[in-house]
């Protein structure tokens, strides 16, 4: 009979333990196979939704942030390397119809291609996928542009031909040509034009500032009237910059 009640009092005593203790250790296992997954997943893409009400000038305004930080991804949400590459050539070409100078972007091979996750670090909320790449022609002339990988809109453009090829100003000849600041206030009009027919918005140039053989000039887009961002940029003969900080 003692052997029996101490063989009784003995699981109780085991029947205690795992009501207090199993739990805490099945949940552990639990939570370190969860941990080990993370780990051992490898993910194809990272996909971040976007707030809804993001517009035009939204994304404009974070690509030109410079309190953003970029997040380097596989590939795109919407584009792969393929699509984005197809799709920079159609903008271009698009941004281009209005431009008086002569620029033949389909002579540009694609050199580069990185998507990336831009995030504002004040508002996270903030954010939106884009694609940077970096074209080069048979002269090495350059053509870097950022679009947005969910509309395909061009969201920064850097545009710079080498010394002695195509400039944008009708220059004098001369050994170091140097354009005037009439010429570069022309091009700044134009470039305002440019953009007024690409995104289809209202663009007018607020601020310009002439220094010696460069520009800066600061083009006023807008979606009514208490809607507005700032789009900054840099003038020379041999090139410009649209929605660039200095």
């Amino acid at each position: 009979m003692r052997i029996r009640h101490y063989l009784m009092l003995g699981a109780a005593v085991l029947v205690l333990f795992a009501s207090f203790f199993m739990p805490d250790a099945v949940a552990g296992v639990t939570d370190m196979r969860r941990f080990n997954n993370l780990i051992i997943v490898d993910s194809q893409s990272i996909s971040v939704d976007t707030a809804p009400e993001l517009g035009l000038l939204d994304r404009l305004a974070i690509a030109a942030n410079t309190s953003t930080e970029s997040l380097p991804l596989k590939t795109g949400n919407v584009m792969d390397g393929d699509a984005a590459a197809e799709r920079v050539y159609q903008e271009l070409e698009r941004f281009s119809r209005q431009s008086p100078w002569e620029i033949d972007f389909s002579k540009f091979i694609v050199e580069e291609s990185a998507a990336s996750l831009m995030i504002d670090t004040m508002i996270p909320t903030l954010n939106i996928v884009v694609w940077d790449l970096t074209l080069i022609d048979p002269s090495e002339n350059t053509v870097m542009v950022t679009i947005d990988d969910e509309t395909g809109v061009i969201l920064r453009l850097v545009v710079r031909w080498k010394t002695g090829s195509m400039a944008l100003a009708d220059l004098k000849a001369s050994d170091t040509p140097i354009p005037s600041d009439v010429e570069l206030y022309t091009i700044a009009q134009s470039l305002t034009e440019m953009m007024t027919n690409y995104y289809g918005l209202h663009v007018e140039l607020a601020d310009y500032l002439f220094s010696e053989s460069f520009s800066y000039y600061k083009a006023e887009i807008s979606e009514g009237r208490s809607n507005s961002f700032p789009m900054y940029g840099v003038i020379r003969a041999t090139g410009f910059t649209i929605n660039e900080r200095v």
